[in-house]
């Protein structure tokens, strides 16, 4: 047990020490990539459209209950930006560990299917997860394209702290922004009004904490 031990030491050591450095990216260099993600959401939900068809919904409607929580998410994304003030550098900028997206993809989901477990209702939006899962990569590959790709032409990276420190980071961030149980409550079943099938039952149980 004791050789098992070290050895996984040895390897988390090893692993640690050929992390890949890049320079910190300065705060100025990343203020106008940091505006054209924020202003590429919506436009990149239109472009994406064709999720919520496949889950029965009139993306009209589904629209309209989004617009309606955009304020508590550029407040969100306000509040984890504060949170992180040192991320990038006001000065000369630190080496800092390279981080990888679907890192961070994998930690989020992660605690979102802890959160449906936690709550009974992880069978009944198993298909919705599937469905919101493909929506995250198109999300995510139309807002890099909107915003010219600039995170990956930059080359820089930014001071965070682990992945699943970093989730409920923004899981505070995002209940201190209005996406609690009442809020998030709110949003599902304006959703399931919307015609989302799968949440019929469901929106009422969820509970955030």
């Amino acid at each position: 047990m004791r050789s098992i031990c070290v050895s996984l030491i040895l390897l988390f050591a090893i692993t640690a020490s050929y992390a890949v450095k890049i320079p910190q990216c300065k705060c100025s260099s990343i203020e106008p990539c940091k505006n054209a993600y924020a202003n590429s959401i919506m436009p990149c939900a239109d472009q994406c459209k064709s999720f919520a068809s496949a889950v029965g919904a009139d993306y009209g409607k589904l629209r309209q209950c989004l617009l309606a929580k955009e304020p508590q998410l550029r407040k969100t994304m306000a509040c984890v930006e504060a949170s992180h003030g040192n991320a990038c550098a006001k000065g000369n900028p630190l080496m800092v560990e390279k981080r990888y997206p679907e890192t961070l993809k994998i930690a989020a989901l992660s605690e979102i299917n802890a959160m449906l477990v936690k709550n009974g209702i992880a069978g009944q939006v198993k298909g919705l997860m599937s469905t919101g899962k493909k929506l995250f990569g198109c999300m995510r590959k139309c807002v890099d394209a909107k915003a010219g790709n600039c995170a990956k032409k930059l080359g820089c990276g930014l001071q965070l702290p682990p992945d699943n420190a970093l989730v409920q980071n923004a899981k505070k961030c995002a209940i201190q922004s209005g996406f609690n149980t009442a809020g998030i409550r709110e949003l599902c079943n304006c959703a399931a009004g919307a015609g989302v099938k799968g949440l019929a039952g469901v929106c009422n149980k969820i509970n955030v904490s």
